[in-house]
């Protein structure tokens, strides 16, 4: 999931002795904010530019996070609904017209698996700014990672405000597939209006999507025409 890719990399450790103790202090008192049992709200918005230099977006939506004070997430990134609660995960892609089913991912913010990154990134600067912290990270060379460089700015509530990803793989922006226009984009992420205010339990109904019955699933009105895709059924055959 793209957010928690965001969290996992912001909690690489880092290993340069000029600035870790205090890269990591950030980090980790970052960390708290997002696994701490409160509410948490705050929007995003997606930029994609066709270089690393552009200054004009190509594509651009927006996204929220609403977290409840058990942990439980819903998120809609564009035309995506995300919900992870706690007897389920449901990923719904209104372009595919298709739900996903899951099991609930457990400590959604909390028990990072960063060991594979260690062998991907390195940082390269850790820079304090009046209002916010800047982490820049470089893939290493044969990185399966697909980006070339990656820069976090954390603020000083210790909230993640910014992201931006430069690309190591070219992407084609042409319509005409007989000519094609490949270039290496950059996306920035920014996440604003950050509160703590108690969201409504509707978010993280799992009835809002569907319901059961003798053994079969119900959709809601809005959903009845998409596949469902059980991917807990998969996974125990």
């Amino acid at each position: 999931m793209f957010q928690k890719i965001l969290l996992i990399i912001c909690f690489f450790t880092i290993v340069s002795a000029g600035y870790s103790q205090t890269v990591n202090e950030v980090l980790e008192k970052m960390g708290k904010q997002y696994s701490t049992a409160e509410p948490l709200q705050y929007n995003l918005n997606y930029s994609l530019y066709k270089s690393a230099e552009s200054k004009k977006i190509e594509q651009s939506y927006k996204g929220i996070f609403i977290k409840n004070a058990s942990n439980e997430i819903y998120m809609k990134i564009d035309k995506t609904e995300i919900l992870n609660s706690k007897t389920i995960n449901l990923k719904i892609s209104h372009p595919e017209k298709a739900i996903e089913i899951a099991n609930p991912i457990k400590n959604y913010f909390g028990d990072f698996d960063i060991k594979p990154l260690l062998d991907l990134c390195k940082i390269e600067s850790f820079k304090d700014f009046k209002t916010y912290w800047e982490i820049t990270l470089i893939a290493k060379k044969y990185s399966a990672l697909p980006y070339s460089k990656i820069i976090v700015q954390i603020s000083k509530k210790y909230f993640l405000q910014k992201s931006i990803f430069y690309y190591s793989t070219a992407v084609n922006f042409s319509d005409d597939y007989r000519a094609p226009k490949s270039y290496y984009p950059r996306l920035e992420v920014t996440n604003t209006n950050f509160n703590r205010k108690v969201p409504s339990s509707s978010f993280f109904t799992t009835s809002n999507f569907f319901t059961t019955s003798k053994n079969k699933y119900v959709l809601a009105e809005r959903l009845k025409n998409y596949e469902v895709i059980d991917q807990r059924n998969i996974s125990n055959k």
